[in-house]
């Protein structure tokens, strides 16, 4: 595979309104170039003409690259698919809703260039968040710090970084499907000894989420519980030889 200065990885459900926007927003910061920058759209069994409109898009441009897999698995297979796929030195991951902005971005790629991993942390400054979900994030923080030991202050911003070796080293560990994928990779780069710094953020607020907080907390904190035994069992040692993403 040629390799690219940058990747940037939009996993999609069901985005066909507000991936156009993103992506266009996002050619129109970078380089013009395909090998400075790539945008690896990874459509995970959408039912929306997600797929045709990112083909669409990367049909204009040749720095747009559409991967496609069904059924729908959840949003950690489907940035883990992307991540593995990814040509870039640096890779970096990122809502396909534009909540998070081209210079968001190029903070956690500032921040690559003396640290392995830089994960985005949201300020919640007022107006930034939905009140039940600002009030939620501590008590998920405070279950990522007992259950897994991670000291971060925001582990499920939708805004991450790896250098190439440590993605591949992560992603290629990385099992869960669902929400919580984002603790267990940060639990992996932590057992790797990976540098990871916290790079402040701000979200924008975009309309439709797909997360349902009360459930889809729910299903987080028991996935974190089975992070927490395959760490234990030693599930992590190896990467997943064969197994790219499934």
């Amino acid at each position: 595979m040629n390799t690219t200065k940058l990747s940037i990885v939009f996993p999609c459900f069901n985005e066909a309104a507000r991936l156009p926007r993103t992506l266009q927003r996002y050619l129109a910061h970078f380089p013009r170039d395909p090998k400075a920058v790539e945008l690896v759209v990874v459509d995970d069994g959408s039912t929306d003409g997600t797929f045709a409109v990112a083909q669409a898009v990367a049909a204009g441009d040749p720095r747009v690259r559409v991967l496609h897999t069904e059924p729908n698995h959840g949003k950690g297979y489907a940035v883990r698919t992307g991540m593995l796929a990814a040509a870039g030195e640096r890779i970096v991951f990122t809502d396909a809703d534009g909540s998070y902005g081209p210079a968001e971005a190029e903070r956690v790629l500032a921040a690559l260039e003396g640290a392995e991993v830089a994960i985005g942390a949201r300020g919640f400054a007022p107006g930034t968040a939905p009140l039940l979900r600002r009030l939620a994030s501590p008590v998920f923080v405070r279950a990522m710090r007992l259950a897994l030991g991670l000291p971060y202050r925001d582990t499920q911003c939708g805004l991450k970084g790896f250098q190439r070796k440590a993605a591949a080293e992560v992603f290629g560990r990385a099992r869960l499907d669902g929400y919580a994928f984002d603790a267990e990779a940060l639990l992996l780069a932590a057992r790797l000894g990976l540098d990871v710094v916290e790079v402040p953020v701000e979200a924008e607020d975009s309309d439709g989420s797909k997360v349902h907080l009360a459930a889809d907390a729910l299903r987080m904190l028991a996935d974190v519980w089975r992070v927490r035994r395959a760490a234990a069992t030693g599930a992590y040692d190896e990467a997943r030889v064969g197994d790219s993403a499934g």
